[in-house]
Parts: C-alpha cells; sequence; structure tokens
C-alpha cells in the first residue's frame, strides 16, 4: 500500500451527515457504545456489505459538524479498512484522499439508511438486529444449501392507493385497497397503451407497497427507463440505499442461480432441466443430443466444487460436443458467448439467492439486443420462481399474510406470450402462500391470450388504462372482472387521461382517476 496516501488518510477529518449523526448516538446508546468511531465502523462496515458501492452524496448534503479524524475511524485496523474499501469503490492508484473520503462518506450515509431502516423491521429490538447483521456475513464451513429466510415484511393489511390521486371518478371519493387480505389474490397487473401512465402507476404502487410492508423488491426494467450509469433514478430514487441498480451489459448481476452441490439430488436435476429448457428456447432448434450434453453440463458444474459461472457451463458443454463427434459451435454456444462475453457480462456467481432476492433490485436491460434480454429475463424468472416457492408458507397474523417480496415486470407481454416459461406462472399461481406479490405491466387484455383461467383469476388488482383490445382478449381478463366486458369500456372515450377502468379485490370494476395530466385543474 501506497505509505504517503496511508499517512493522509490517518490524518484526513471524515464527516457523517447529521440525520447519520443523531441515529449513531441512540445507536450507541443502544449497544453501549463509547466513542462515536465505533458506530460510525458498524455504519460503513454495513454499507460494505452491499454487492456494489454507494451513489456518491448529491451536493448539499448536510453534514455534521464534528468530523472524526482518520486515525481513529478506522484504528488500528486501518489496513483492511483502506483494502476493502479501495477494493469496493474500484478507485485507481491515481485516486485522491478526497475522492477516498467521498466513498466512506457515500457508504457512513447508506449504512445509517440500511441500519434505521432494519431496526424499524425489527421493531425497535436489538437482538434481532444483531440476529439480522450476522445472516449478511460471509458464509463459512459447509454450503448447506438452504434457501430459509425469514419473512421480512411486515404484520397486519397493507393497504394502498391507486396512484397519485386514487378517487373515484363518479364521486370524487378516495380509494384504497387492502392487498393481503383472507383470500384475496394479491396480484396486480396494469395495462395501457404507450403514455397512458401504466408504468408511472405502477411504479408509485410499487414504491407504496415497499415502505408500508417493508419488503424487498425485483424490477426488471427492459426500456431503462429508471438506471442511469448504474444509478436509480426517477421516482424509485426516492428509495434512496435500499435499491441497487443494475445495467446489465456494463454490470453483471451479481445472482448464483445453480443451487449448492449439498442439495438433494432432485434439486440438482430440476435445476438442471430448468436452465436447459429456458437456454433452449433462445436457440434455434436444438436437438435431443444437444439438450441432453447441456443438461449433463450445468449439472456437473453444479456437483463440482470449483466455478459456478456461465463460461463454466458453455466449456464442458463445448467438450461434450467435441467429444460426441459434433462441432464445437452451434446456437447454444452462441448464446452463452453472449452472455459471458467481456463487452456485455450478464451473470456473476456472487450473492447466494438468499442474499439476492432479500434486497431491493432495478434490473436495466435496455443495453442488450431483444433476444439477449429475453434470455436474462427467463432466467432471472426462473431463478426468483424457484427461491420464492421453495419457501415455508408466510405467516398470516390477524388474518392478513405477512408479505415477502415483490416482483415487476415491465413489458410483460414478452414474456406471457412465451409459451413454454413455466415460472412466472407458477409464481402467480403458487406465490400467494409464499407472500410473494407479482406485478405486470403490459400493453393490453391481449396480451394475456392463451393464459389459463386459473392463472388471470390470480390477478386480484387490474387497472387498466385506455389501450387497444381483442375479443379474446377481453375473454381472458372476465375472470378477473367477473363478467363479460365490452371494448368500449377501454376506449379513450370512456378513460381519459390519467383515467383507469379498476377491479380491485372485493370490489365491483369502476372508472378511478389514477393520476392528474398537468394540463388539467386539481
Amino acid at each position: 500500500m501506497n505509505l504517503e496516501f496511508k499517512e493522509q488518510v490517518w490524518k484526513a477529518q471524515f464527516k457523517s451527515t447529521e440525520e447519520s449523526a443523531a441515529f449513531e448516538d441512540n445507536l450507541r446508546k443502544a449497544f453501549g457504545l463509547q466513542y462515536r468511531y465505533e458506530a460510525a465502523r458498524l455504519l460503513i462496515g454495513r454499507s460494505l456489505a452491499e454487492p456494489i458501492p454507494p451513489d456518491p452524496l448529491p451536493s448539499g448534503t448536510k453534514f455534521y459538524n464534528k468530523p472524526i479524524p482518520g486515525e481513529y475511524l478506522f484504528g488500528d485496523y486501518d489496513d483492511l479498512w483502506l483494502c476493502a474499501l479501495i477494493i469496493d469503490g474500484k478507485l485507481s492508484p491515481t485516486a485522491t484522499v478526497d475522492d477516498f473520503r467521498s466513498l466512506v462518506e457515500a457508504h457512513w450515509a447508506r449504512g445509517h439508511q440500511l441500519l434505521k431502516e432494519e431496526l424499524e423491521r425489527c421493531h425497535g429490538n436489538e437482538i434481532r438486529l444483531i440476529q439480522r447483521l450476522s445472516e449478511l456475513l460471509p458464509e463459512s464451513g459447509v454450503d448447506t444449501g438452504t434457501n430459509d429466510v425469514p419473512a421480512t415484511g411486515v404484520e397486519g393489511e397493507v393497504r394502498l392507493k391507486v396512484g397519485s390521486v386514487s378517487r373515484t371518478l363518479d364521486r370524487d371519493e378516495p380509494v384504497d385497497f387492502v392487498l393481503n387480505g383472507p383470500g384475496l389474490p394479491p396480484h396486480i397487473a396494469l395495462m395501457g397503451a404507450i403514455g397512458k401512465g401504466k408504468t408511472m402507476t405502477g411504479t408509485q404502487i410499487a414504491i407504496e407497497l415497499a415502505q408500508k410492508a417493508r419488503i424487498p423488491f425485483l424490477f426488471i426494467d427492459p426500456k431503462g427507463e429508471f438506471v442511469a450509469d448504474g444509478r436509480v433514478v426517477g421516482p424509485l430514487a426516492s428509495l434512496g440505499a435500499r435499491v441497487s441498480g443494475i445495467e446489465v451489459g456494463t454490470d453483471p448481476l451479481p445472482l448464483n442461480f445453480l443451487p449448492p452441490h449439498t442439495a438433494p439430488s432432485q434439486k440438482i436435476a430440476r435445476a438442471a432441466m430448468r436452465l436447459r429448457d429456458t437456454l433452449a428456447m433462445c436457440c434455434k432448434s436444438p436437438g435431443d443430443l444437444q439438450k441432453d450434453l447441456l443438461r449433463t453440463a450445468i449439472q456437473d458444474v453444479i456437483n463440482s466444487r470449483g466455478d459456478r459461472s456461465l463460461d463454466a457451463i458453455r466449456d464442458r458443454y463445448e467438450a461434450a460436443l467435441l467429444a460426441n463427434g459434433k462441432s464445437g459451435t452451434d446456437s447454444i454456444i452462441s448464446r452463452l458467448n453472449e452472455m459471458t462475453g467481456a463487452n456485455m457480462p450478464c451473470f456473476e456467481p456472487t450473492l447466494q439467492p438468499a442474499q439476492f432476492f432479500t434486497r431491493s433490485w432495478v434490473v436495466s436491460l435496455h443495453l442488450l439486443p431483444e433476444e439477449l434480454k429475453r434470455l436474462v429475463t427467463l432466467v432471472l424468472l426462473d431463478a426468483v420462481s424457484a427461491f420464492i416457492l421453495e419457501q415455508a408458507d408466510s405467516p398470516v397474523v390477524g388474518g392478513f399474510r405477512v408479505l415477502r417480496h415483490l416482483l415487476v415486470v415491465d413489458e410483460a407481454r414478452k414474456t406471457l406470450r412465451e409459451k413454454r416459461s413455466e415460472s412466472l406462472v407458477d409464481l402467480v399461481r403458487q406465490g400467494r402462500s409464499k407472500g410473494s406479490v407479482v406485478m405486470l405491466l403490459s400493453q393490453d387484455p391481449s396480451d394475456f391470450e392463451g393464459e389459463t383461467d386459473d392463472f388471470t383469476s390470480q390477478l386480484g388488482t387490474v387497472v387498466a388504462f385506455a389501450c387497444n383490445q381483442s375479443k379474446r382478449g377481453l375473454g381472458a381478463l372476465e375472470g378477473v372482472f367477473g363478467r363479460k366486458l365490452q371494448a368500449a369500456e377501454f376506449s379513450d372515450t370512456q378513460l381519459e387521461a390519467g383515467v383507469a377502468f379498476v377491479k380491485l379485490p372485493g370490489s365491483l370494476p369502476q372508472r378511478i382517476r389514477c393520476w392528474q395530466p398537468a394540463n388539467q385543474p386539481a
């Protein structure tokens, strides 16, 4: 390590935000910490447990007026702290002490937000907070392969609005609804033509749900509306440190979606077949031999104790092709090359599913070509479905099921029309008992053509802005609305800007003003 740089860090002054300083005082009292730097280390360390660096603090951030010198902040373990922070922030050899200070203070601020939220989830119970923090420590010893994770949501009813306005059109009365009530399907579908407000309204509902239920979410963003330069932007940025943004193609998704070698053989076989089928869906008619060799290659990688990446699967599959007298290049190899290329990495086996899906992510796919975008979406859906459906049932407290996770799929029509993909359908059908909520954003009812009545009946809430429709598409939603639907009910004349035709759990369909156009008076 550069000793001059280390000396400069030793003498530098580091500041917390005003909000963090107040929280640290309470933290010191709760845990019996004597010095400010002890609480600061806890917050910085908590932020370092996240898989990606924090966003820089915005200009105008209000800092506490009593800084902590580097010699006290890092103490006798300064070499370890410096190494961890420099590696995490990917600081170059030319980085200055100011660069390092900015990184530390960003970690400090994010750690405050994360720890404050976790203490709230634990209802102020410091012992439970310690247990939650211990779950973030790197795993040691034998990997048991368990995906068990306690419910993360709050107990009691979760009541939501339908957009920012949420008032009936005919009587101008406020509207809200209970998402997790007894016997109510929790899943939500929003549809509407481009520019009608479905994404805006869906995002508002997702934010309110994440805040009220205190659950993590996975937002699949094919158009790249909510991530820029690896940072969450737009309305979702209001959630702060609790959500991370990934632009797939620039940064890989830090998800190890394969089960460990210690998992039961049936689970390993299912995972291998699922990934085989997903890869095959995005390839040009692979033959039975190719699919069998691919399944075996995936299973061999899972059973090994070494590299578990897609690169390893590709290499084993390629070797198997050559051993069977086949060319070392086919459509499966091409797809795997696209997913693992240095210019467009898609996955990196860093976090186990229980670590990944108990955090919130916005996954931007706009950098990927359409076929690769489709493949990454399908792999993600396989992973979240496998993780959620392996959990024990979420508890029901006072008649209300505790929620655990929200999945949001934008441009869902492309996935809904993938008839051979069962993961999303399984999650919608079976996820309610596990505390899962699925939100689908699509363009019109015809996107649900071909889905079974059992699937569509699980959509407890449908928010339809003006959109195109077909007879078959309307028929697919009759189970949700409980009656025959007419095309005129979804027309521009019936649904002016900001108004949607809405079916809420336990209520009759009605027109609701979800948002107020800027050119109309409130």
